[in-house]
């Protein structure tokens, strides 16, 4: 009765790492720091309550499918800050408001679903956010695991893919700057990726969720739309995706919006019309309000400077070519065994990390996160600074043993 197809779900990962620690009693003696999510700990610019409060009596009315015509503009401008030239790219219809990324990332595997001569193929970089998997799942096909390394900069390598694989694809997810990574990418590989998406016809979904988190002494990383100008086309095959939970720290208001190929957006709207949750009026507001405002991103990415600052210092000694990542504000350590030394962190010092193991499927024997430790450095500085004290004590208990 039941679709056998979304049993692998169960193995998802903070599934895994609540298994894993199940049982395991932590250190009583110090305060519980969760490194494992990527929830900001920043409060969320003052103005979203009074967004909020000012616009309380649309909670009484059905959202459209569509953006209202203030977030609309407030996207058109922010893109237009962010990415400039672009106007002339961006049609405002092909523009539509999301409860989040999570769901949009899934439901575009439902309209990628067709029926070309063989099995279907969903192309996946791995390590993986669960949601590209969950739409590879929805798509109806076969998944293909393209890995992003450290020795390929993060950015799985397209020319590695079987013409055979290609031909059958239907979608290819990718992320930049990507999760867990934070690895950014460049004009060359987004074209690539885009050819691709055309000559063999399949749906190139581009999660940009970090393309607002970035240390503020480097170029601001490349966007899709950046390379759509300078190939001067549209955005035909092409779906991005972009959140304000990690841009600005309200991963509960659940907004954000994808602009893409209108064939695409065109479709996704008849699906969130009759069997998806549109954004409400009262949250379109605050988001408008949010992509109208770039001062509170800004100090946002001074934040996790700050931690990464934090990090580097305190690492130095076990990690002295420690490799802080272009964007994001994940850590992804090297590590000798990640999950056992998950389970002594979470034992002997009350913090909660991420396994790279936990995120990534394992292919012909190798997980490329295998070694790994996903660390978000999301909290105040204090807090920060008193987790890496504890991860250093743990590594040199590892290393006197």
């Amino acid at each position: 009765m039941l679709n056998k197809d979304f049993d692998v779900l169960n193995n998802w990962m903070f599934g895994s790492l609540n298994e894993l620690l199940n049982g395991i009693n932590i250190n009583s003696e110090l305060d519980l720091i969760k490194m494992s999510i990527g929830e900001p700990q920043l409060m969320p610019p003052e103005f979203v309550q009074e967004e909020l409060k000012a616009f309380s009596s649309d909670w009484g009315k059905y959202p459209p499918t569509v953006a209202i015509p203030r977030l609309k503009n407030s996207i058109i401008n922010y893109l237009e800050r962010r990415f400039p030239g672009t106007q002339n790219i961006i049609d405002p219809n092909n523009i539509l408001p999301v409860p989040g990324t999570r769901e949009p990332l899934h439901l575009i595997g439902h309209i990628a679903k067709n029926n070309k001569n063989n099995r279907s193929i969903a192309i996946v970089t791995n390590p993986f956010y669960h949601a590209w998997r969950t739409g590879a799942i929805a798509s109806n096909s076969n998944i293909h695991w393209i890995n992003a390394t450290e020795d390929n900069d993060f950015n799985p390598e397209l020319d590695k893919i079987p013409i055979q694989t290609l031909r059958n694809t239907v979608i290819m997810y990718l992320c930049f700057p990507s999760n867990p990574q934070g690895g950014t990418t460049s004009y060359e590989y987004l074209e690539k990726a885009i050819n691709l998406a055309r000559k063999y016809d399949f749906v190139l979904a581009v999660d940009e969720c970090y393309i607002d988190i970035s240390r503020l002494n480097n170029e601001k990383p490349i966007g899709c739309l950046d390379v759509i100008k300078k190939m001067s086309t549209d955005l035909e095959n092409i779906v991005i995706f972009n959140s304000l939970s990690k841009r600005s720290n309200v991963p509960g208001i659940r907004a954000g919006f994808i602009l893409g190929d209108k064939k695409i957006i065109e479709i996704y709207k008849l699906l969130v019309s009759n069997g998806a949750a549109p954004v409400p009026i009262p949250i379109q507001n605050v988001a408008a309000a949010l992509y109208d405002d770039d001062i509170h991103n800004i100090n946002a990415c001074k934040h996790y400077d700050k931690n990464f600052e934090i990090a580097e210092k305190k690492l130095r000694t076990f990690y002295p070519k420690l490799k802080i990542p272009k964007a994001g504000f994940f850590l992804w350590l090297p590590v000798k065994d990640d999950i056992n030394i998950a389970k002594l962190l979470w034992r002997d010092f009350s913090i909660r990390v991420m396994p790279g193991s936990f995120m990534a499927f394992t292919i012909n024997g190798f997980n490329p996160g295998k070694g790994y430790l996903r660390l978000a450095l999301v909290d105040q500085h204090k807090i920060v600074e008193n987790a890496f004290e504890r991860i250093t004590n743990c590594l040199s208990k590892i290393n006197n043993e």
